[in-house]
Formats: structure tokens, C-alpha cells, sequence
């Protein structure tokens, strides 16, 4: 389990990184467009297209990375109140009702993809982009969205069933203000009693 764990997390991670890799190069492409529009009175065409394309893949394909890192929001004003099985439990029904939502999102984007694949749907702009092509990226980072939810779900019941209350909280607890505080000093760069005196 921990094994799918990791693997999980490092295509989670790398899939953010080139999420955030896309977004860059299409700040730069859309700099360029700027730039030549105000100057040189011309224009590439299609900077627009493209990154809506970019934010909409980039979007779906950190979604699942986020989830790895706790990172969409929680309100744990009585959840970090009640007893470690409460919290479990809680965080067992959070995950199955998140990973229904998830669910019902990616089979209808599938359809949507199903759809623009048996039509052979083009955009309705200078660049013509077959919707296929944006669109199954897209669909591509729901479905990893779902692959995420499912290994948090098994992890969490796992560490239940094992009795390990601290692994479940691990994986799908809301983190406390002293967890973000310790993960935040765990990432700084030690330093050294020499490196102070300096």
C-alpha cells in the first residue's frame, strides 16, 4: 500500500510540474503577443486559445497533487475537537463523498470527450485546434484525480483496519496548525551554530 502510495505521489508531483512548467511558457507566449501587438502592430495568433487550453489541462492535472497535499480547503472547526475514530470516520465519508463528486465529473467529461472525438469537433477559431486533443488531456487529469482518491481511500481504511489511527490521519486528516507548522520547518534548510555566527 505504501509502495502505491509513493508512486502515486511522485506522478502527482510530477504532473504539477509540468502543469506549472505549461502555465510558464504560456506567460511568456501571451509577454510575446503583448509585445508585438504595442510595437510592431502584429499578432502571432491563437495566444488566447492556447492558454485557455493550458489553464483548463493544468487545472485537472494539479487537482489530484493538491489532494495529496491537503491542500483544497477543509473546515475543521469541530472536526480537530472530536475523538482520533470520529476523525477517521469523518475523514473516510469526506474522502467517499469527494470521490463521488470526482466520479460524476469524470464520467461526464468522458462523454464530453466521446462526443468532440465522434464529431470530429474543431474549435471555432484561427487555430482550428481539434477538441480532442486539449480535451483528453483534461480528461486525463480527472481520471488521475480519481486514481487519487481511490489509493487515499484504500490507505485511510488500511491504517483503520490495522489500527494505525496516526497513518490514516497521515494520509487523509485535516492537518492541524502545528502539522503545517512542522511540514513547513521539516522543508527549511538547516542551519548550521557556525552559519549564525557568521
Amino acid at each position: 500500500m505504501n509502495l502505491l502510495i509513493r508512486i502515486t505521489d511522485r506522478l502527482g508531483t510530477w504532473m504539477a510540474w509540468v502543469s506549472g512548467l505549461l502555465l510558464f511558457a504560456t506567460a511568456v507566449l501571451i509577454a510575446v503577443e503583448v509585445v508585438l501587438r504595442k510595437i510592431f502592430a502584429i499578432s502571432m495568433g491563437g495566444a488566447d486559445e492556447i492558454s485557455y487550453y493550458v489553464l483548463a489541462v493544468s487545472t485537472s492535472w494539479t487537482f489530484g497533487y493538491a489532494l495529496l497535499r491537503k491542500a483544497h480547503i477543509r473546515i475543521d472547526v469541530l472536526y480537530i475537537r472530536m475523538p482520533a475514530k470520529v476523525r477517521v470516520a469523518l475523514d473516510l465519508l469526506s474522502m467517499a463523498l469527494f470521490g463521488l463528486c470526482v466520479f460524476i465529473a469524470t464520467y461526464f467529461a468522458f462523454f464530453v470527450l466521446q462526443t468532440s472525438i465522434r464529431r470530429g469537433s474543431v474549435a471555432n477559431t484561427p487555430l482550428g485546434t481539434p477538441l480532442w486533443i486539449p480535451q483528453s488531456l483534461w480528461f486525463a487529469g480527472l481520471v488521475f484525480l480519481c486514481l487519487v482518491v481511490l489509493v487515499l481511500f484504500a490507505g485511510t481504511l488500511y491504517h483503520t483496519i490495522k489500527k494505525d489511527p496516526a497513518g490514516a490521519h497521515e494520509l487523509t486528516g485535516a492537518s492541524s496548525l502545528l502539522d503545517e507548522i512542522e511540514e513547513e520547518t521539516a522543508r527549511q534548510p538547516r542551519v548550521t551554530d557556525k552559519e549564525v555566527a557568521r
